[in-house]
C-alpha cells in the first residue's frame, strides 16, 4: 500500500512538472525578449489594429455562442429523446476537427458562389475576408466550450428545486430565470471565458476563410514567415500579456453563487 507521504510527494512532483511544462516556455519567451524590438512592436499601429480585430471578433463570437449555446444546453439538460447522447457528442465535434478543415468547411458553405453565401451576399453579408467570417470561424471552434460548461451547470442543479418551483405555479421561463440560470451562472461564465480564449487563439480556420482583416495570430504567422522568429516574438509576448490581463479580470468577477 502506498503511504500518505509517498502519495502526496508523487502528486506534488507531477503537479510541479505540469506547472513547469506550462510556465517555462512562456517564461523563456519573455526572458529572450529584446527591449528595442518590444518598443517597436508597442509603437506598431498594425499590431494594435490586429489585436483590436482579435478582441472584437472573440467578443462577438462569444456573445453569439452564449445566445445559441445556452438554450441548446438547456434543451439537452431537460429533454429526453432517442439519440440524445449522439447530439451531445455532436456538439463537441468542432473541438476535434482540424482547424484548417474548419476553414474549408465554412468557405464551402459561405462563399458567394454557394446558395447560402449568395443569398446572404444579397443582404450585404459576406464572409470571405470580412469580420463576419472571423466571427463565424471563431464561434464555430469555440461554441462547444459554452455548451459543455452550461450543460454541466444545468445538470448539477438539484431537480427537486425545479419540480418544487413548477408545482408552485412557476412557468418554465420563471424557473429558468430565477433558479436554473443563477445556480448555473458560474459554469456559464467559465464556459464563456474558455470560449473567448479559444477564439482569441484561432488561426487555422482564419487562414482559409478570413485572412483579412488580420487578427493577431495571423499577423504573428505572417511576420514569422516573412521576417523570422525575432519579428514575431514581441507580438506573441504582447498578446500573452493582454490575454492574461483580460482573463484575470473576467475570472475575478464574482458570480451570484460566490457573493
Amino acid at each position: 500500500m502506498v503511504s500518505s507521504r509517498v502519495f502526496k510527494g508523487l502528486f506534488f512532483a507531477l503537479g510541479a512538472a505540469c506547472f513547469l511544462f506550462i510556465l517555462v516556455p512562456i517564461g523563456n519567451l519573455f526572458i529572450s525578449l529584446e527591449l528595442p524590438e518590444l518598443k517597436e512592436t508597442i509603437k506598431d499601429a498594425e499590431v494594435w489594429q490586429a489585436i483590436g480585430v482579435t478582441l472584437q471578433g472573440a467578443a462577438l463570437s462569444t456573445a453569439v455562442g452564449l445566445i445559441l449555446g445556452v438554450p441548446a444546453a438547456y434543451l439537452l439538460s431537460e429533454a429526453e429523446f432517442k439519440g440524445k447522447h449522439l447530439i451531445e457528442g455532436a456538439v463537441n465535434i468542432p473541438i476535434v476537427i482540424p482547424h484548417v478543415a474548419v476553414g474549408i468547411i465554412l468557405l464551402k458553405l459561405l462563399n458567394t458562389n454557394s446558395p447560402l453565401g449568395e443569398l446572404l451576399s444579397k443582404l450585404g453579408i459576406t464572409f470571405v475576408d470580412t469580420l463576419y467570417g472571423i466571427v463565424v470561424a471563431m464561434c464555430f471552434v469555440s461554441i462547444s466550450y459554452i455548451i459543455a460548461s452550461a450543460l454541466l451547470g444545468f445538470k448539477s442543479v438539484n431537480r427537486e428545486l425545479l419540480w418544487t418551483a413548477r408545482s408552485l405555479g412557476a412557468s418554465p421561463f420563471q424557473t429558468f430565470k430565477l433558479i436554473l440560470l443563477p445556480l448555473s451562472l458560474s459554469h456559464i461564465i467559465r464556459g464563456a471565458v474558455l470560449s473567448f480564449a479559444r477564439a482569441v487563439s484561432e488561426v487555422g480556420a482564419l487562414l482559409i476563410i478570413a485572412y483579412y482583416p488580420k487578427t493577431a495570430p495571423i499577423l504573428m504567422y505572417e511576420r514569422f514567415e516573412n521576417y523570422g522568429l525575432k519579428a514575431s516574438t514581441p507580438i506573441a509576448a504582447l498578446v500573452i500579456l493582454i490575454s492574461l490581463l483580460i482573463f484575470t479580470i473576467l475570472l475575478s468577477i464574482p458570480t451570484r453563487e460566490e457573493r
